[in-house]
């Protein structure tokens, strides 16, 4: 149940933001670059330590068509720019972010990742498997009712997920 319930709310929280994004929804404009700053975050493993740059610019933000006009905008960016130099930027509601932060694909790969979710839950729901004292995966598979019908489409909606997030997150 856990599962089931974990899947709902994710995709609860992702399919707007899929949706605003292949709406393709937001105001497109250029931010001209103030000032841009660089923070760097460290991550301690368990053998080693890596740092991570990340930037933000701040600078003054114009509408590509109208007079809508926003100065002192921040926005994390890939790199970092001078001053005075233009980059596409995108308003959503009251953020700004970069067009290509706007890409669908990760979202897309986490929907996908849901269908297994719900798949998986599915399958324990229907055979008791992860339970306290519960039956193995193979004897839980070989319980199944229908098995004929049950096993496939589980099997398939678990693997169409997988494969569909993989896609997404690599081609999109």
């Amino acid at each position: 149940m856990g599962l089931l319930l974990t899947a709902t709310a994710i995709a609860t929280v992702t399919i707007p933001e899929l949706r605003s994004e292949l709406a393709g929804d937001g105001t497109a404009g250029t931010l001209t670059v103030s000032s841009c700053e660089t923070h760097t975050r460290t991550h301690y493993g368990t053998r080693r330590r890596s740092s991570e740059l990340k930037f933000s610019c701040t600078g003054s933000w114009t509408a590509q068509h109208g007079a809508t006009s926003y100065q002192n905008i921040e926005v994390d960016t890939s790199s970092r720019f001078e001053a005075g130099s233009k980059i596409p930027v995108v308003q959503v509601e009251d953020t700004f972010e970069q067009p290509q932060d706007r890409d669908p694909g990760d979202d897309a790969a986490i929907l996908a990742l849901c269908l297994s979710l719900l798949a998986s839950g599915i399958f324990c729901l229907l055979t008791g498997f992860g339970s306290r004292n519960g039956p193995g995966f193979t004897a839980s598979w070989n319980s199944l009712p229908a098995s004929s019908i049950t096993g496939p489409l589980v099997g398939g909606l678990f693997t169409l997920g997988i494969l569909a997030a993989a896609v997404c997150a690599v081609a999109l």
